[in-house]
């Protein structure tokens, strides 16, 4: 079956950054915390809760020199009224910009449920090695395919590679009751043994983004006669890596998420976000207020909305994928203590004798590079790149196409 996707062109008002009280209230309550914490420098005996209290964001201020005085406070609340003020003009030029992204015309080759493959390379020869891309089930397949001159898509077809692109779509009826091994037993497993059969003239290359990396493990484990080669990119494996006593205390409330599923019967898009958000509460305040000195015109510009966009345009998660992610992976950590079962099956990348490429990005807030690095340590024959950027940056970002684009096309290449 092949059909084409709609090519459409999205008018929905934005209403991003997800959920806006949230960052406004960070944004404000990061500004009154660096005030109020500034009186404990005074004294260099004080007791202090905050060793390195934070100033306002980007403060050019030379608050050693100037003493601790009234008017440095006053210079002080001035400086972070600006800075808040800047995020929510930022904030408005975003929703009023211009730019909607269009549609890829992409090709639909497989279809089970709501879950699509698309062809990013319908003209590629038979023998093209294949390169089947699994994103995360939370945010949109598009990260991958966000925009000409901005898609890894594009980039491998035209480095001669045949991508195709897990599109989940939102949950329709026949996922609502999926847990993590249903999508990956019934999605992503059925979803190679197509691609393999075909383009059985072709190399596959199973390549997972974040959480589609992690789910990418199981499959690889039971399809290892179907692929040339396994990647992950800042796919996390260790889920306690650099786990604060705060993110601890918030996954053991198992009642309280339980009960959260089962009053929404999901876990909602804007609950996901604050999670995202607590990861780095200065986020906004930093990013809107670098937005508003753009040029709204300039590529820059567009760029910036077309990934904002992305951001606030996830996916809820069904109720018991949300709870397989919040107790088996974050809770329990059983992944790395290989006590992860998939329909019976304990997932060990141990198991994987296939040629395997992790990806894990210089900077991540959302997987640590630890989490990620753990998977490589325990494949047999992994090799590690470290591409220049963040979690988003990497796949979209200006240094994407000769970061983690060339690495990846270079190793499938090869391999």
């Amino acid at each position: 079956m092949k059909t084409d996707a709609p090519k459409t062109i999205s008018t929905m008002p934005r209403l991003g950054p997800r959920p806006l009280a949230l960052h406004l209230g960070l944004a404000t309550t990061t500004v009154a915390s660096s005030l109020a914490g500034l009186p404990l420098r005074q004294k260099e005996d004080a007791f202090s809760l905050q060793p390195d209290i934070p100033t306002p964001v980007g403060s050019s201020l030379d608050i050693e020199a100037m003493g601790y005085g009234p008017d440095l406070l006053q210079q002080l609340a001035d400086q972070g009224s600006e800075q808040v003020r800047e995020m929510i003009d930022g904030i408005r030029l975003y929703h009023d910009h211009p730019y909607r992204r269009k549609q890829r015309n992409r090709p639909v080759i497989w279809q089970q449920g709501t879950t699509q493959l698309l062809d990013g390379a319908p003209e590629a020869p038979s023998s093209a090695p294949v390169v089947l891309l699994v994103p995360s089930l939370i945010n949109r397949a598009y990260i991958l395919d966000l925009m000409p001159g901005r898609s890894l898509v594009d980039y491998l077809a035209m480095r001669g590679l045949h991508p195709i692109l897990f599109d989940w779509n939102g949950p329709g009826e026949s996922e609502r009751g999926f847990d993590v091994a249903d999508y990956i037993t019934g999605r992503i497993c059925p979803a190679i043994d197509f691609v393999s059969e075909a383009y059985a003239r072709a190399p596959l290359h199973l390549t997972g983004y974040c959480m589609g990396g992690t789910l990418s493990v199981a499959a690889a484990q039971r399809r290892q006669d179907k692929i040339q080669s396994f990647i992950a990119i800042a796919a996390p494996w260790d889920f306690h890596a650099e786990f604060g006593g705060q993110a601890k205390a918030l996954f053991d409330q198992r009642e309280m998420w339980a009960n959260i599923l089962a009053g929404f019967g999901e876990m909602p898009v804007d609950l996901l976000q604050t999670l995202f958000a607590s990861l780095d509460p200065n986020l906004g305040l930093r990013k809107f207020s670098k937005f508003v000195k753009m040029d709204m015109a300039s590529d820059q510009a567009k760029e910036f909305v077309a990934i904002e966009d992305w951001l606030n345009d996830g996916f809820p998660l069904v109720r018991h994928v949300a709870a397989d992610v919040f107790d088996k992976w974050y809770g329990r950590n059983e992944p790395n203590l290989l006590q992860w079962a998939v329909d019976g099956e304990i997932v060990r990348p141990q198991d994987i004798s296939a040629a395997s490429l992790i990806a894990v990005p210089k900077t991540d807030k959302l997987v640590p590079r630890p989490s990620a690095l753990a998977l490589a340590s325990v494949l047999p024959s992994a090799t590690v790149i470290t591409p220049p950027s963040g979690h988003v940056g990497m796949m979209a970002g200006g240094k994407a196409e000769d970061g983690l684009w060339r690495q990846l096309g270079d190793w499938v290449m090869a391999n």
